[in-house]
């Protein structure tokens, strides 16, 4: 899967959930996803970064092939409301069935700083 079809992919099923990706870079050994979300308030959205890295794995099980991923998230008037982080040995160890649900998120939502 190419960055572009990742892009499509990612932009196409979060829209919906009030989340635009703004730029979607694949620097080989790290995709930076930056998206705005509509969610009013401050800080990350922890169910937004859900929304996120589950499109991530639907990805990986079609064929993308997971790297560290930085997440980085802006409001719609474009302030600064933090970045989250998934590496790559978690995704992985993800579609091996050796990490949760839960343990997978729970690591991704404790990488969270808030602006």
């Amino acid at each position: 899967m190419d960055d572009a079809d990742l892009r499509e992919r990612l932009e196409s099923r979060l829209m919906s959930h009030g989340v635009y990706v703004t730029d979607l870079d694949d620097a080989g050994d790290r995709l930076r996803v930056a998206y705005e979300t509509a969610t009013p308030g401050d800080g990350v959205s922890h169910r937004e970064v859900g929304r996120v890295l589950n499109r991530l794995l639907e990805a990986q099980a079609d064929g993308w092939e997971p790297t560290d991923v930085a997440g980085v998230v802006s409001g719609v008037e474009g302030d600064d409301r933090g970045t989250w982080r998934a590496d790559r040995e978690w995704l992985v160890a993800h579609a091996e069935g050796d990490l949760s649900d839960v343990d997978l998120s729970q690591r991704v939502v404790d990488t969270i700083e808030e602006a």
